[in-house]
């Protein structure tokens, strides 16, 4: 198992390279040390009933979204969510971006059964009824859809995480045997970081305890003061390799 990280910073102004240095969401856990406005999506599904159930993604999500508000994030945390209830939030979550203006931090979490299919990633709802591959356009949500509405916003800095790359739920079936395993690589607009909790199709873990492994490191590491997005990363990865 291993941290996967995709997205592009360095083309953004020096403004933005400084609280990519500084870690915005790991540095002074309070809004007044900073003049922009966070804005938090968290999303985690557990409850599936069609398919295999995931126990911590309910827990990991209610973990995150404490961990983010005490670091001055405006929050918004939805659990065991429907395709709809999730087309809703991350509209939502897209509007108040765009409304927060071009210094605005965005931050989207989601953990629950995550699959991907010829390159593309899906999240997916409880109510999915997948019976075939081309099912996923129509009963899952492209994770596409969540960078698009973040970099319309076209705010400094987006962070998007996805502790998703557990087990294909839907491997019992025909079209998807040959499809890998885990999530497929993204790439992100400028200004944005995407982190997966396991390197391209590999699986990781939905933990023996109350969190996942990466979820729970990760949780124990953003309130750290002083790290830099690196450093906090590196110490995740390390947990959750020493862990599992």
């Amino acid at each position: 198992m291993g941290l996967m990280l995709a997205g592009r910073l360095e083309a953004r102004p020096l403004r933005t390279l400084a609280l990519v240095v500084c870690l915005l969401i790991v540095i002074e856990g309070s809004t007044k040390a900073w003049g922009e406005q966070r804005i938090a999506l968290v999303i985690g599904n557990g409850a599936y009933q069609g398919i295999s159930p995931l126990k911590n993604p309910e827990n990991d999500a209610n973990l995150i979204s404490q961990v983010l508000r005490s670091v001055g994030f405006d929050t918004v945390t939805l659990t065991n969510a429907d395709l709809r209830a999730m087309r809703k939030a991350i509209g939502s979550f897209g509007r108040k971006l765009r409304a927060a203006g071009s210094d605005a931090v965005g931050l989207f979490y989601y953990a629950g059964h995550g699959v991907q299919f010829r390159g593309v990633n899906f999240l997916v709802p409880l109510d999915a009824e997948v019976q075939a591959a081309a099912d996923l356009n129509i009963e899952a949500l492209s994770a596409g859809t969540v960078l698009s509405q973040m970099e319309s916003a076209g705010n400094s800095l987006n962070f998007i995480v996805f502790d998703a790359c557990r087990n294909n739920p839907f491997r019992n079936l025909a079209t998807f045997r040959s499809s890998m395993r885990g999530l497929a690589r993204m790439e992100a607009a400028s200004g944005s970081l995407i982190a997966f909790s396991a390197a391209p199709g590999q699986l990781a873990a939905d933990g023996t305890g109350a969190n996942s492994p990466f979820t729970e490191a990760l949780a124990r590491t953003i309130p750290k003061p002083g790290l830099t997005i690196e450093q906090v990363l590196k110490r995740v990865r390390v947990e959750v390799e020493e862990t599992t």
